[in-house]
C-alpha cells in the first residue's frame, strides 16, 4: 500500500454507525406537534411529523487530529465552567443583563385556546405562492386516532378537488407562525414559510432590452421538446453510495477513477437554442416510438 494511500483510521470508544446503518430509512420517530386542525368549527386531531429525513445523511465528523475523538461542543458558563443541559433554563431580558426565568408551564398559561391549534384561515390557488416560501420547514399531518380519519379525508378530498391550498396560523417553537398547508396524495402537507427577501433589488440590476423572435420561438420548442412525464426514481441522492465506495476504496489501498465530464461547446445563443431542440427531439423521437408500441392496436373498421 503505498503511502499516498494509506488510510487514518481511528477507532474512539464510541464509535459513529456503519455506513450500512446510516443509509437504512429512518423510522417515523416522535411526533414534533401534536394538537387540533380547526377550519371554522371543524376540529381534526392531528399529529406532525417532520416531511424531511437528516438521520440517514451521510458526512463526515470534526476530529481531533492527534487522537481521532469527536469534537465535542460543551455548554459553558462563564463562571462555573461546564454546565449540564439540565441545569440550563429560559430567562426573558427585562433589563440589561437582569433576567426573569419563566418555565414552560407558566408560559403555556399565557397561551389561548386558539394557540393550541393549527386554525386555517384563508384559501388560494397554488399560483398565487411563490415558490421560495417552501424553503423553510416541512411538516407531514397525519389524522390522530381512528374517529380523526374520516374529518380528515374530508377536508384534504375537498382541498384537492378544488385545487386549493390553506392559509394558516400555529404555535411552533414557542413561535406564532404564518403556514401554509396542502394536500399531497393522501396527506396534508405543512410548511411554514422562510423569511424571503425582496426581489425588487436583484430586478433593478436587469438590463432591458428587445428579445429576438427567433430566440424565443426556440426556447419555446425547447421546452415543449422536454416536457415529459418525471421518473423521479432518476433523481434520488447518490452522494451516501459515492463517499461509501470512497471509504471502501481507501480501506483497501486503492484509489477511485474520478469521473471527467465532456466540457460543452461555448456556442451563440441562436445556434445553441437549435442544437438543443434538434437534439431534444431526437430523444424524444425514441420514447414516443415505445410509447407507441405499448398501445393497443386498433382493429380495422368492416363495413356492415
Amino acid at each position: 500500500m503505498s503511502a499516498s494511500l494509506t488510510p487514518k483510521i481511528f477507532d474512539p470508544a464510541d464509535p459513529a454507525p456503519a455506513l450500512g446503518d446510516r443509509l437504512a430509512p429512518a423510522p417515523r420517530g416522535r411526533a414534533s406537534w401534536s394538537g387540533l386542525l380547526r377550519l371554522s368549527l371543524v376540529a381534526v386531531p392531528i399529529k406532525a411529523y417532520p416531511a424531511a429525513s437528516t438521520t440517514a445523511e451521510t458526512h463526515c465528523h470534526q476530529l481531533h487530529a492527534d487522537c481521532g475523538q469527536r469534537i465535542r461542543y460543551e455548554k459553558h458558563c462563564p463562571q462555573h465552567g461546564k454546565v449540564e443541559a439540565g441545569a440550563i433554563v429560559s430567562g426573558y431580558p427585562y433589563a440589561p443583563d437582569q433576567y426573569l426565568v419563566l418555565d414552560d408551564d407558566q408560559l403555556d398559561q399565557l397561551r389561548p385556546a386558539r394557540d393550541r391549534a393549527l386554525c386555517l384561515e384563508r384559501f388560494l390557488d397554488p399560483d398565487q405562492l411563490d415558490p421560495t416560501l417552501f424553503s423553510g420547514r416541512s411538516l407531514h399531518l397525519l389524522p390522530d386516532g381512528l374517529p380523526a380519519q374520516h374529518p380528515y379525508a374530508v377536508l384534504r378530498q375537498a382541498l384537492q378537488e378544488r385545487h386549493k391550498w390553506a392559509i394558516g396560523r400555529v404555535v411552533l417553537s414557542g413561535q406564532r407562525r404564518l403556514v401554509l398547508v396542502r394536500p399531497i396524495g393522501c396527506l396534508l402537507v405543512l410548511h411554514y414559510p422562510a423569511q424571503v427577501r425582496s426581489h425588487t433589488a436583484w430586478e433593478a440590476e436587469l438590463r432591458g432590452g428587445t428579445l429576438n423572435a427567433a430566440e424565443q420561438d426556440l426556447a419555446g420548442k425547447l421546452i415543449d421538446a422536454s416536457t415529459q412525464s418525471i421518473d423521479w426514481s432518476a433523481y434520488r441522492d447518490d452522494r451516501a453510495e459515492q463517499l461509501a465506495a470512497l471509504v471502501e476504496a481507501t480501506l483497501q489501498g486503492r484509489s477511485l477513477t474520478p469521473v471527467v465530464e465532456a466540457k460543452a461547446p461555448v456556442l451563440p445563443l441562436l445556434e445553441a437554442l437549435q442544437q438543443s431542440v434538434a437534439a431534444a427531439l431526437r430523444d424524444q423521437a425514441p420514447a414516443e416510438a415505445v410509447a407507441q408500441r405499448g398501445r393497443p392496436r386498433k382493429k380495422p373498421r368492416r363495413d356492415p
